[in-house]
């Protein structure tokens, strides 16, 4: 079989499988009740994925790996995040609030193995369920986990005077983002960790009805932002943003073709990424920017 194939039919089972309900054709290999939610792993036509039961809704799977692939991505907004790498030069320091599964962690471990990588995970059983089912391990000199609520860690690391090269924002709580990290004040305490140089992804939804209010409170924050949506994904966005100007797209093009083979053990196109990478401004300007003052839950409904 070829690798198109490979790949049409690993895109095949992993759509197949996240469309299904949580109950069918699932084995539940492992569960737990936390203070936040309850978290169960369940292996399904060839997925592994971790997810948290939500009353009268649907899970939502928070991270999943192929069985027989475990290195290639499931989920499309892996694929997304890895554009963070057309802007950043070997980062030393990086930060992840969020850590899910560990999927984000893992693969920048491998591809920057001489950076230092901290991670932030507010479920302690959702940092178990990581290193029990998805191979994440920090016992490693260049890994370190803080089971603490992202927002706290992050004022804690502004005293201490840390500086991270690269921070990635992928922290959910079942139903979207949690509203204290959503917010204009959030935002500035993240751009006060970042270096001079360095680079804030975060991950988002495009269909959210806090769309507009979301890219509004970035672009307040930071002015001009990149965002890389698939087509054919279901919800994902990622923002890239930073303190310094981004480049033009152009000054990209160099970078997308240095990481295509680097990144396609991973399923990634590196120049479907580039494609799809604008900083058109697509959203209402006039939208009123989220503060923790205004951070309204309730517009997330029917996303």
């Amino acid at each position: 079989m070829n690798k198109i194939l490979i790949s049409l039919s690993l895109s095949i089972v992993a759509l197949t499988c996240l469309t299904l309900s949580s109950t069918a054709q699932a084995k539940i290999i492992d569960q737990e009740r936390s203070l936040y939610q309850n978290v169960y792993v369940s292996e399904e036509i060839g997925l592994r994925c971790m997810r948290f039961k939500k009353r009268n809704q649907h899970d939502l799977s928070q991270s999943c790996i192929f069985l027989d692939y475990p290195g290639r991505f499931v989920f499309d907004y892996y694929k997304q995040a890895m554009g963070v790498n057309f802007f950043v030069d070997n980062p030393k320091e990086i930060l992840i609030i969020g850590l899910g599964g560990g999927i984000l962690a893992n693969t920048f471990n491998e591809i920057y193995p001489e950076a230092h990588i901290t991670s932030v995970e507010i479920d302690p059983v959702v940092t178990k369920m990581a290193k029990k089912h998805f191979a994440y391990d920090d016992s490693s000199d260049n890994l370190e986990t803080h089971v603490r609520d992202g927002r706290v860690f992050v004022k804690r690391a502004i005293k201490k005077g840390k500086k991270y090269d690269l921070i990635l924002l992928d922290a959910f709580n079942g139903d979207y983002i949690p509203e204290h990290m959503m917010t204009k004040e959030y935002l500035e305490e993240v751009k006060q960790l970042v270096t001079e140089q360095g680079i804030i992804m975060a991950n988002t939804f495009s269909s959210s009805k806090l769309f507009d209010h979301e890219s509004a409170t970035y672009h307040e924050v930071f002015g001009r932002m990149y965002q890389i949506t698939l087509e054919h994904g279901k919800t994902n966005r990622v923002i890239i943003v930073a303190k310094k100007a981004l480049p033009n797209k152009k000054e990209l093009l160099d970078k997308a073709n240095e990481w295509h083979a680097k990144l396609s053990r991973y399923g990634v196109d590196t120049f479907g990424l580039y494609e799809v990478l604008t900083d058109e401004v697509n959203w209402d300007t006039k939208a009123k920017i989220l503060t923790d003052q205004y951070s309204p839950a309730n517009l997330l409904k029917d996303q």
